[in-house]
């Protein structure tokens, strides 16, 4: 299976993920402000993510994006059961809809993601063609 032909599902997927947390990061901030910050590094990491996909190093974009896809499956599912230190008001509020929106997001860039990343390292980027000079 070669590289898909565009990056733009997996820009999509990160844009959609950073935007949900983009617009929780006020109240994140006046509620419990370590989780504030957590989402605006979450936000910072998706356009790094999306930026490297855009690159040569696309490989590293999937990478980052996986990572913080799965770091914000697990900090769902951990607000939402046990709760985080001094942020336990989520407990039981398993569907809130920006919340499930998200999920759904970060799980198709993580399938997304795996699967681009089995792909051997020495095949070139399917989004950038080289423009060297001879």
């Amino acid at each position: 299976m070669k590289p898909p032909l565009t990056p733009w599902p997996a820009l999509l997927l990160l844009a959609g993920i950073a935007w949900i947390h983009y617009r929780g990061i006020p109240d994140k901030l006046g509620e419990t402000a370590y989780l504030g910050w957590g989402y605006i590094l979450l936000v910072a990491g998706c356009a790094a993510a999306g930026a490297w996909l855009l690159s040569d190093r696309w490989r590293l974009g999937y990478a980052l994006g996986l990572v913080i896809s799965l770091g914000a499956l697990i900090a769902y599912a951990l607000t939402r059961s046990v709760g985080l230190p001094h942020a336990t008001g989520d407990i039981g509020n398993w569907a809130e809809p920006a919340g499930v929106v998200s999920l759904l997001l970060e799980a198709a860039f993580v399938v997304l993601a795996v699967l681009q990343l089995r792909r051997t390292p020495t095949e070139p980027s399917p989004y950038v063609t080289s423009n060297k000079v001879s």
